[in-house]
């Protein structure tokens, strides 16, 4: 922020610019492969970290699932305007969150110094050891076979993709 900012400690762009977040591990998670954990307690709306990558432009993003049609690893999100941020070989911890149909957490946009950036913070109060989710929200790929999913709540639509 501008040092004319208004903003105090409790500012959420500040808290992006700075790197404020929560702190979180990776774990294994059984059939999910990889997860991410909250290592303290955590309110709902706390920013808990950033979801960072390479910026993908919708243009380009056929060819990314060409080069990765085999993979069922993607670390690839939408922050809509044909935004993708690619967390492949550039991410940051936030790729290691897993999907679930009923997610603790969501992905909110701030536009911070004029760049949009990705955040995640819980819909409901976490405590420390709770795994990291949201709901992926995939849509199906022309060609590419439904990923299934393993969240295993009493919801679960089944696959990673949302069913039109």
């Amino acid at each position: 922020c501008p040092k004319t900012c208004p903003g105090d400690m409790f500012c959420g762009n500040r808290r992006i610019t700075n790197g404020e977040f929560r702190t979180v591990r990776v774990v294994e998670a059984g059939r999910k492969g990889r997860g991410l954990v909250v290592e303290e307690d955590v309110d709902v709306g706390d920013m808990i970290l950033e979801y960072v990558g390479r910026a993908v432009p919708q243009k380009q993003l056929a060819k990314y699932f060409r080069r990765y049609q085999h993979d069922r690893r993607l670390y690839i999100m939408s922050l809509g305007d044909g935004i993708y941020i690619d967390a492949r070989s550039k991410g940051g911890l936030a790729r290691y969150i897993n999907h679930s149909c009923e997610p603790n957490c969501q992905v909110q946009r701030w536009k911070v110094k004029g760049v949009l950036r990705a955040v995640v913070v819980p819909t409901r109060s976490l405590s420390a050891g709770t795994e990291l989710t949201f709901d992926y929200q995939w849509e199906r790929q022309r060609g590419r076979a439904a990923t299934k999913c393993y969240c295993g709540t009493p919801s679960c639509r089944g696959t990673l993709e949302v069913i039109p």
